[in-house]
């Protein structure tokens, strides 16, 4: 102890110093406004406004988020090294960059490569440059910092300093420094008994061996400030990676993806390296970068819990970060895949609120992956009819020219025998300027038709055009309200709706397009042996023409040739709409086909237009893959331009730079599927974390071999060192574990108290008013032995049961001044000062002090596959004190657990 009391004062006092210097630059700082530093512009004109500026002041907000975090938190850690001459020396670690010009001290970044010298121990060495040069040094010290600002004074709690071998917790850096322990004590005449015992045990409150284990108040996550190095070379991982991270409940997996995270989102000097920053400009502005991603919770509770954390970091998030995909399922398909109906798109798919009859028990599981592979080989054997069922005809065509480029595209398709693919667009690309010369010919052919017949019209009326461009208008607009069927071919009658290539101030040319539009859709009708329906914009505008203004039968047949030809030569000019527009019909066509789908239906839908979230997830992913693989052809293509408009447009604008999962074994291997395809895919930045003990649902990933369906790049990576819990209640977790045969690998901290103390459990619980009181004998347990109420959740086994006991207990803690608090629908984290009422459902992800888990035997009969993953997940919320109960007698799924319990504390 004596050894390390001048190492002790010399890291508190320079410690407390650096926070003093950064805190006060970094007020000096914030004093600047972000629009006073748009003047730094010399010349402010149209080439450097808006862009420069608004870029620069995207720079300024980051910094502003970065002062803002070193307001609160000037520093992490102090290291102390001998460099290769043997000269001590150290450095600071602050959580992100510290400002310029401190003078003085030496502080880096935690984010920046220097950063990762916190996270090693004393006696390694790690190569750092100092003087211009990399030098060896060896690590004497490091100190681990906790600050917090007192009544204007910086200080440090419970700091940890450790030396080669040893660590020390020192309590209060700054009452440390003030009681004078390293300065010489006076001389006095006659020894002083009492004053040497106080200021003895004054001296052993000053700095206590070993590491104080850190309670959690309220809710919140219990981030270890500098990580473990394995961890720290977890979060520094290149951006472009596919990770899973797995560990027991309170290793740091959610620690590590919100490190890593805001390492990959510090655009810092130094941060990111040269080949990340270079990817990421790949792919869009770097100043977007910072909020190019997007976190995935199972639980809303869950949501805000990690949203907290990550402000707490200095990682802004906000609702567009952080999402469950129940909420985002509903907004993308909606609104980007155009998979659901909506007020103005009909004729899609209504989301089933509960599971529907007609799927099969394996939809929803781990299987999911055979039933998209099924529909994906029905989707491409259909897709494959029918461009040879197009081609063929073209090859038949009495039109020579027609004919003839028919017969190259059958000759194209000869070469995938093995079945389409995206390839096929790169294919059917060389033959695109030949296609576009014949279907230019037979439009030069139509027009002749259909401006003479425009040409008859006007001379009769020369107004005519503006009329029918009012009726047109008015029958379009009303037809929005209509859901007859939709000539789902009709997008392949013109290179691009030809309206919208003019603007409104033109409206004489909107109405000349709808006519010309109007006839081929009734040619096409023809064709087909068809009429449009009388209640459709077209049936209707053809009603107001009369039959007076319409083709004859000769000119009509005429016309459906020319106009078949044209819509299946487009097809294959832009084969890219062909196939992301049979998605859907193929879909209902799978279902209703029973050789495809006799293994994922028991029946046919009741109705085309109903969908199950689990057939919608499937039908998501098969819209997102092919959409991915077909622009990918695209791009294959000399001189083409990816799609300003439509699906394929819609999905880019879905893609971020960074995707994470948090509580990964709650999500389908379809939904993961889904959301790796989030992930840019010139980055495939994919990090998930989670535990297979932990899993809650039926339909969650049962191995991480599933991942390996998503890709075969995901890598996988482990932690065990449990930060959460004391080792009774570790011993009680792997217990639990073992009920179905599976394993956990923990190992614990060198917390001085980590022992703990056993869990407890009550029987024969089987009224509401019993249980409180129980719960009220246990509560008093707790502060009795504590002297105050820390963090406390009781967990029940459905919603109703949340607000009939927290209001019994309520009624039966005011004898000791407190509330509970019931936890509605996961919605609500809760008071800080409340016991906390919640459905386990909601809980995961969570931590609090103590945790009471209601009902186990009503559990186990309810769901008998899952009881043992709801108890873990139960008894791995509990820090300290873990709880249990049971209506009735200890059932025998239970009795191999009893030597872990006590009935009180």
């Amino acid at each position: 102890m004596e050894d390390s009391k001048p190492i002790i004062e010399n890291a508190a006092r320079t410690s407390l110093d650096c926070m003093e210097k950064i805190a006060g630059k970094v007020e000096a700082e914030a004093e600047v406004p972000t629009l006073e530093a748009a003047g730094q512009f010399a010349v402010v004109n149209s080439f450097t406004t808006p862009n420069q500026v608004e870029q620069y002041a995207k720079v300024r907000r980051e910094t502003a988020a970065s002062l803002g975090r070193l307001r609160k938190e000037p520093l992490l850690a102090r290291v102390d090294f001998e460099d290769e001459d043997g000269k001590p020396d150290a450095i600071f670690i602050a959580p992100v960059a510290p400002p310029a010009e401190l003078g003085g001290p030496r502080v880096a970044s935690l984010n920046s490569p220097v950063g990762r010298i916190a996270s090693r121990k004393p006696g390694a060495e790690y190569t750092l440059k100092i003087g211009g040069r990399e030098q060896d040094v060896l690590i004497t010290a490091i100190t681990k910092l906790y600050p917090e600002k007192r009544a204007k004074e910086w200080d440090s709690v419970n700091s940890q300093i450790s030396l080669r071998g040893d660590t020390r917790t020192i309590p209060s850096l700054l009452r440390y420094l003030k009681s004078g322990t390293s300065g010489p004590q006076p001389a006095e005449e006659q020894e002083d008994i009492l004053a040497r015992i106080l200021a003895t045990a004054e001296q052993e409150s000053l700095v206590i061996p070993g590491i104080v284990r850190p309670e959690v108040d309220g809710v919140t996550l219990r981030q270890q400030r500098i990580v473990d190095e394995y961890q720290d070379e977890i979060f520094r991982m290149p951006i472009n990676r596919r990770l899973f991270l797995s560990g027991p409940p309170g290793t740091g997996k959610t620690t590590t993806l919100i490190r890593r995270l805001g390492q990959k989102v510090d655009l810092s000097e130094d941060v990111l390296t040269d080949t990340e920053r270079a990817a990421i400009q790949r792919v869009g502005d770097l100043t977007d970068h910072p909020r190019s991603w997007m976190l995935f919770s199972p639980t809303e509770l869950l949501k805000q819990y990690v949203k907290e954390n990550f402000a707490r970091e200095g990682v802004p998030a906000s609702e567009e970060n952080i999402k469950t995909w129940s909420q985002y399922r509903v907004e993308v398909a909606r609104n980007y895949l155009g998979l659901l109906n909506t007020t103005n798109r009909k004729g899609l798919f209504v989301l089933a609120e509960h599971r529907p009859d007609y799927l099969a028990d394996r939809c929803g599981s781990s299987e999911d992956a055979a039933w998209y592979d099924a529909f994906l080989a029905h989707f491409w054997g259909a897709v494959s009819a029918d461009f040879a069922s197009e081609a063929e005809a073209l090859a038949r065509s009495p039109d020579l020219n027609v004919a003839m480029v028919g017969a190259r595209v059958v000759s194209v398709l000869s070469t995938h025998r093995r079945g389409l693919d995206g390839r096929v667009i790169v294919d059917l690309g060389r033959l695109s300027e030949e296609i576009k010369e014949t279907v230019s010919s037979l439009q030069v052919a139509f027009a002749k038709v259909s401006d003479g017949l425009l040409n008859r019209t006007l001379h009769a009326d020369v107004e005519f055009l503006s009329k029918f461009g009012k009726i047109s208008a008015d029958l379009r607009r009303a037809s929005q309200e209509e859901t007859d069927d939709e000539d789902a071919d009709e997008i392949f009658d013109g290179d691009e709706d030809e309206e919208l290539s003019h603007s409104s101030s033109q409206p004489i040319r909107v109405a000349y397009a709808r006519y010309a539009q109007l006839l081929r859709t009734l040619a096409n009708a023809r064709s087909n042996g068809k009429k449009p329906g009388p209640n459709s914009y077209a049936g209707k505008l053809a009603a107001w023409l009369g039959d007076g203004r319409l083709p004859n039968d000769e000119q009509m047949k005429q016309l459906a040739q020319i106009a078949r030809s044209q819509r299946r030569l487009r097809k294959f000019l832009r084969p890219d709409r062909l196939i992301m527009r049979s998605i859907i019909p193929k879909f209902r066509n799978f279902r209703a086909d029973e050789a495809s789908s006799r293994d994922w239906y028991t029946q046919a839908p009741s109705s085309a237009s109903l969908i199950a979230w689990q057939e919608l997830d499937v039908l998501m992913l098969a819209t997102m893959r092919i959409g991915a693989e077909v622009s990918s052809n695209l791009a294959r293509i000399s001189d083409s331009e990816p799609p300003s408009r439509g699906i394929l447009a819609d999905i880019r604008t879905l893609y971020r730079n960074q995707i994470l999962v948090d509580e990964v074994t709650d999500f389908s291997l379809i939904q993961l599927a889904l959301m790796h395809e989030l992930a840019h895919p010139s980055l495939h930045s994919f990090f998930v974390c989670g535990d297979f003990n932990q899993r809650l649902t039926e339909w969650g990933i049962t191995s991480d071999r599933d991942f390996d369906w998503i890709s075969k790049s995901f890598e996988r990576r482990s932690v065990s060192i449990s930060y959460r819990q004391t080792r009774k209640l570790v011993e009680l977790a792997s217990a639990v574990t073992a009920l179905d045969g599976a394993t956990q690998e923990v190992t614990l901290p060198d917390f001085n108290d980590i022992d703990g103390v056993a869990p407890v459990w009550g029987e024969e619980l089987n009224t509401i008013e019993v249980k409180a009181r129980w719960l009220r004998t246990r509560i008093g347990e707790i502060e009795a032995r504590d002297n105050r109420l820390p963090s406390i959740a009781v967990l029940v086994n459905s919603e109703e049961d949340v607000e009939p006991l927290a209001l019994e207990l309520n009624k039966i803690l005011r004898d000791i001044n407190y509330s509970a608090e019931a936890c509605k629908d996961g919605k609500s984290i809760g008071s800080e000062k409340t016991i906390r009422v919640f459905d386990i459902q909601h809980i995961k992800g969570l931590e609090f002090q103590a945790a009471f888990f209601m009902d186990m035997d009503s559990l186990i009969q309810k769901k008998p596959t899952l009881f043992n993953k709801y108890l873990y997940v139960g008894a791995t919320r509990a820090a300290t004190y873990f709880g249990l109960t049971f209506t009735g007698k200890v059932p025998s799924e239970m009795v191999p657990m009893a030597e872990h319990f006590l009935t009180r504390w």
